[in-house]
Parts: structure tokens; C-alpha cells; sequence
């Protein structure tokens, strides 16, 4: 059973019509999808009503929310300045278990919740929730079906990694900034392109040193083995195209389709931050969206 409900522009209520309408600026939402009340924000951009726009879903990392990530990811600025719709949905809270501790925290359902929660927890189906988001924005909002996106960051981009397999019969494309694919049983619905970026920091914090810069920084055991967990789930070639700058490095994988592929980028001087042109020079939605913008859902 699937309940909507806005919140900030009318009063709450239960709705099942399309009356409901999707307004300029933000407004918070919550669905119940399986039981459980599910929150999100959507930011559209002021003056544009009818045409259709693209969708950004920014999944926030462990212990985040979509309130967070509608401050300090870039997305709602780059909305305004695009014509695009964003979404900041929050994840719930579970039990988990890390390094012999306890503690409750937000976790996005990305594969590896078993491996961490503590026992007793019902462990809710998030790619359910991404889809009744989709059908809920489609009904209330000037959604373009056929550009459809989303990015995450940590926790959140290992569950976009999960979304670009099993979400990949809505999404034209996804993004990812430092997470993963954890569960390489995943199957793709249908082949998306996607990109993966990390901070060499952040490889730096793992491994004890900083990868070379240079093309052999993929040669980092750690790193070589998570690119290529999704360069196979995407059933690409694993000779790659290789760019790099002072700040910058990127691989290209093709496949057999022209338009499939999947770019990792390795970005300087970063540790485990979605930059935003504060907490680092880049703001990775500039380059996550050239990315996405290539990109449509036939």
C-alpha cells in the first residue's frame, strides 16, 4: 500500500489523485511504501511549471539525510541553473554493528545491510522506495520519463551502484562519488551508462599511501578491483580510454552499444567529501550533470 502525502504546501493528507500538483521551490513529501513513511524534498526550479524536466535523485551517505544534501551537494543549485528538477530523499535508521559497536544511524539498503545490522531489524526494499518516488514525481510533477538520474555519495552511491543495476529500466544514467558496487550477484534490468569519482585522500586513508598520479593509479589493487566489479555488471570491455589532468584522471570503458559506458574519475587532494567548490575546489555536480546530460532514456 502506497499512501502520499505533502507537507510544507497544503495541509497533510492522504492522496491517491492527480490532482496533487508539484510546486516551484521546495517542498517535502512523504509516501508510505511498504508500512513505513518515507521522506523526500523536491526542488523545482521557479518559473517552470508544464515543460517537462529532468529528475536528479541525490542519495546522501551513512548518518546523512536529504535535508543535508539539499544544502551542501550543488544539485539545487544546479536546478536553477539548468531547468532540472532534484530529489533529496532520506534513508531510515537501523541497528548497526561495526568494529565490535553499536549504534543507529541512517543506511540506504545497498546489499551489504545484512552483513552490519543488528539482528532483529526488518531490512526495507529502498529500490521500492526509488520506484514509488519515480511514480509519485511522474503523477505530481513535469517529470521527462526519459531522463531520469540519480548520484550518491558513500552509502548512498554504493546504492546508486545497486539502482544501476536494478533500476536500470528507469534511469538513463547514475553517478556515484566514493561508493561501490557491494553485491556482484546484482543482475542489470537493461545496460545504463554510469560514472564512478573518488578522492585520492580517500584511497590514501584505506590503503596507507596516495595511488601514483598518473594511469597507473588504477593499478591500486583497491581501486582496480571495485572499477571492474561494475565494468563487468555493466558487461563493458575492459580496455579503456585514459585522459588525465593535474587534478583529474579518467578511464573510459565502452561496451558493444555505442552510448553505454562507465568513466571512473580519480580527483586530487580529496578525501571522502562530495565536493561542492567549498569543501574542495570542484563541484562534482557540474561534472556529474555534462555527464548526465549526454544521456536519454529511449
Amino acid at each position: 500500500m502506497i499512501v502520499w502525502v505533502i507537507l510544507g504546501v497544503i495541509p497533510a493528507v492522504a492522496a491517491f489523485s492527480q490532482e496533487i500538483e508539484g510546486f516551484p521551490g521546495r517542498s517535502d513529501h512523504i509516501i508510505n511504501v511498504d508500512g513505513v513513511d518515507r521522506q523526500f524534498i523536491v526542488y523545482q526550479p521557479a518559473g517552470l511549471y508544464s515543460l517537462p524536466m529532468p529528475v536528479v535523485f541525490m542519495f546522501h551517505g551513512t548518518g546523512g539525510n536529504g535535508e543535508k544534501f539539499y544544502n551542501i551537494s550543488g544539485w539545487k543549485e544546479k536546478a536553477d541553473k539548468e531547468g532540472l528538477i532534484a530529489v533529496f530523499p532520506s534513508a531510515l535508521t537501523y541497528c548497526i554493528e561495526e568494529n565490535g559497536r553499536k549504534r543507529n544511524t541512517t543506511k540506504w539498503n545497498e546489499g551489504k545491510l545484512d552483513g552490519y545490522a543488528c539482528p532483529g531489524q526488518v531490512h526495507y526494499d529502498d529500490v521500492l522506495f526509488f520506484r514509488e518516488m519515480v511514480r509519485f514525481l511522474q503523477k505530481n510533477y513535469p517529470v521527462d520519463a526519459g531522463r531520469i538520474y540519480a548520484s550518491g555519495f558513500s552509502n548512498g552511491g554504493n546504492f546508486v551502484s545497486r539502482l544501476t543495476l536494478e533500476a536500470s529500466d528507469i534511469l538513463a544514467a547514475t553517478s556515484i562519488m566514493a561508493g561501490f558496487l557491494q553485491d556482484t550477484s546484482f543482475r542489470a534490468v537493461s545496460l545504463i551508462p554510469s560514472c564512478l569519482a573518488i578522492g585520492d585522500e580517500n584511497i590514501a586513508k584505506k590503503t596507507g599511501k596516495l595511488p601514483p598520479w598518473g594511469e597507473e593509479a588504477l593499478e591500486t589493487p583497491v581501486l582496480y578491483r571495485r572499477v571492474m566489479d561494475m565494468v563487468d555488471a555493466l558487461e563493458l570491455d575492459s580496455v579503456y580510454r585514459y585522459e588525465g589532468t593535474d587534478s583529474l584522471l579518467c578511464y573510459v570503458f565502452k561496451g558493444e552499444e555505442p552510448r553505454n559506458e562507465f568513466r571512473f574519475y580519480l580527483i586530487r587532494d580529496l578525501p571522502h567529501r562530495y565536493p561542492n567548490g567549498k569543501n574542495h575546489s570542484m563541484v562534482i555536480a557540474d561534472l556529474f550533470w555534462d555527464f548526465f546530460r549526454q544521456y536519454r532514456k529511449e
